[in-house]
């Protein structure tokens, strides 16, 4: 009787410990940030052959926009120009990238100016930089001097 008493004991023990979840209460480490869509390096290519680097009328603005991770989905990124350049357009980062270029081009005659270059929208359930993070940028300046 004692031995049946035993095994019954072991036997409802087992059960009871099998129900438990082995992970609760231990911390997730999933990433539970969305991904985003960020400015990356921003340059400009100065096309008048002087010495000087700055920016000038008839040069172009590299811009670059990145994602954190590689995707497998075509991700479409609207951005906006204001101030003495004034545009919108977007750029898609390809399926398998990190990132992709946007080329601003200064026109000829426009003299010293300024603008502001923004991301607005982004697609594949994205957001616009990096949630809580005060070092993701999703707009820059662009200035530039007028040709001597």
């Amino acid at each position: 009787m004692k031995t049946r008493i035993i095994y019954l004991l072991t036997l409802i023990f087992g059960i009871w410990a099998c129900e438990a979840d082995p992970d609760e209460g231990l911390p997730s480490f999933d990433n539970s940030l969305p991904l985003y869509v960020q400015l990356g390096s921003v340059s400009n290519s100065n096309n008048d052959g002087d010495d000087n680097d700055d920016p000038e009328e008839g040069d172009e603005f590299t811009i670059e926009v990145e994602i954190p991770e590689v995707i497998y989905n075509d991700v479409s990124v609207q951005w906006e120009l204001t101030g003495d350049l004034i545009g919108t357009g977007s750029v898609v980062i390809p399926e398998g990238s990190l990132n992709s270029t946007v080329m601003v081009s200064i026109p000829d005659g426009s003299g010293t100016g300024a603008a502001i270059f923004t991301l607005t929208q982004v697609d594949n359930g994205l957001t616009l930089g990096r949630q809580n993070a005060t070092t993701s940028v999703i707009t820059t300046d662009l200035s530039w001097t007028e040709n001597d």
